[in-house]
């Protein structure tokens, strides 16, 4: 009986190291080699079980709990690549620059306030703190943050706010332009300077545990000058903003209050 429950045992210890292995690799981007880029073990739930960083060379090299996982790969300034290891033990990896706009760096904010929109989210109502910045002499962002589940996550620079009319028509759709990551605090507690962390992906502990805080991300959806004065000439084409679309529950759907407009043009200093 001993003798069975030893072998058992040995079987199972031999099972669990078996899915252990070394595995390396190398991290370029279209630049070169790409140093202290965070690489980390994750599951399919995004838990991290191990976690190390490439070399000045983009090399890196260490021992993962399960090969059946999958590999995350992080770097500011790059998007967030995950690959599933599938047993694999060497990897080359590519990784793409983040989509920046080239007026993030000079934009200069207008207006903060939480009476721009309201709205809700999987059927509970929200009230939506907002930013609008002025990029430029023509185009505008209007900042909305997103709660994200993890750090790592990533809301990408192309999605869209689709706004529609009084009626439910669409008239028009406005563009994310920036990557954004998530960065810790409430909306209300976050001040300007915080949010460009978000662009940066700078600030954060990728090879850490998840935060139990709450993360937002805050994409800039680009407006432009016309647009808004469109807006506040005939309010009626105001009727409601949805991410990405306006046909399903699960999506944000921003309705603006009585100020919207009237906010709309103190930004342009009417």
């Amino acid at each position: 009986m001993n003798r069975l429950f030893l072998i058992s045992m040995l079987f199972c210890c031999v099972s669990v190291w078996a899915q252990r292995q070394n595995v390396s690799g190398s991290v370029k981007g279209p630049d070169g080699s790409i140093a202290k880029v965070s690489v980390r073990e994750i599951d399919a739930s995004q838990r991290v079980f191990n976690h190390t960083t490439t070399d000045r060379n983009g090399l890196f090299s260490f021992v993962v709990r399960d090969a059946q996982h999958s590999l995350q790969f992080y770097a500011a300034g790059y998007r967030t690549f995950t690959h599933k290891m599938l047993g694999e033990k060497s990897f080359r990896v590519t990784m793409e620059k983040r989509r920046m706009s080239p007026y993030a760096a000079s934009a200069k904010l207008i207006m903060a306030s939480e009476h721009l929109f309201c709205g809700h989210y999987l059927g509970q109502p929200v009230r939506q703190q907002a930013w609008i910045e002025k990029m430029c002499d023509t185009l505008y962002a209007i900042i909305l943050p997103v709660e994200m589940e993890r750090p790592v996550d990533e809301y990408p620079a192309g999605r869209q706010l689709i706004i529609l009319d009084k009626l439910d028509r669409q008239v028009a759709t406005i563009e994310n332009v920036i990557d954004a990551y998530p960065i810790a605090g409430d909306p209300y507690e976050v001040d300007h300077s915080c949010i460009a962390q978000t662009y940066t992906g700078l600030g954060r502990l990728p090879g850490g545990n998840e935060s139990e805080t709450r993360l937002y991300a805050y994409p800039h959806f680009q407006i432009s000058r016309a647009q808004i004065e469109e807006f506040c000439n005939d309010p009626e084409q105001l009727g409601r903003l949805a991410v990405d679309t306006y046909k399903a529950d699960n999506y944000w759907n921003f309705f603006p209050t009585d100020r919207t407009i009237e906010l709309f043009r103190k930004a342009l200093n009417k």
